[in-house]
């Protein structure tokens, strides 16, 4: 099996703990149905990508998450250095761009100080495609400047109370159509979705890393 790896939120009515997002197929009595996707990444290419990530969780949290446990709690204040980290991944080491399976990023510092003075390497010749970026590359491209964009609406809601939905794209099951739109398609009461735009700041996140064999 693959490894898909989400970054999922759910929005909680502060004054009461009420949970207002879920999904489509909601099971009231299943909790995990609670958190909705804001990015997916899914593929061997993404384990280096995931380790990352759980080293930063660690690093804010004091904590000893494993590369193989299930879920992992995202604190807010990780977000930024999470995009941040996801950016690196764009331009990859040239040690490592012309792997099948990538192994690591620029993020590890070890990494980089190998790097360091390393000139162009030669494209070997069993590789199944050419020196250009590939489309690993453009995936993380697409991912980081859409995370970017979540954490501007989130940051947008803490400064300003100002909630502007995010555009609807035609990935991760968010289509052009508007329909899905993210987050306001997973507020199914009308009166919540109403109360939430009226006063975001009401309203508290809780994000995790699902991290699905």
């Amino acid at each position: 099996m693959g490894l898909d790896l989400y970054i999922e939120a759910k929005i909680t009515e502060k004054a009461t703990g009420r949970c207002i997002t879920a999904p489509h197929k909601h099971d009231p009595d299943y909790e995990e149905d609670l958190y909705f996707t804001v990015i997916l990444m899914f593929g061997s290419d993404a384990y280096p990508i995931r380790n990352s990530w759980i080293d930063i969780i660690n690093r804010h949290l004091n904590t000893s998450y494993g590369y193989d446990d299930l879920i992992i709690p995202i604190p807010q204040s990780a977000l930024r250095e999470i995009c941040s980290c996801l950016y690196s991944y764009i331009c990859l080491p040239e040690s490592n761009r012309f792997e099948h399976h990538i192994q690591c990023g620029f993020w590890d510092i070890k990494v980089r100080e190998k790097e360091k003075g390393n000139s162009y390497s030669f494209v070997p010749k069993d590789y199944y495609k050419s020196w250009n970026i590939r489309d690993y590359d453009n995936e993380c491209r697409y991912q980081a400047n859409y995370l970017y964009d979540f954490i501007e609406l989130i940051e947008r809601i803490h400064y300003e109370n100002r909630y502007i939905p995010l555009k609807a794209d035609d990935s991760l099951g968010i289509r052009e159509d508007g329909t899905d739109l993210l987050p306001d398609d997973y507020i199914t009461s009308a009166d919540d979705l109403k109360k939430f735009k009226e006063n975001p700041q009401a309203y508290e996140w809780t994000f995790r890393i699902f991290n699905s064999f």
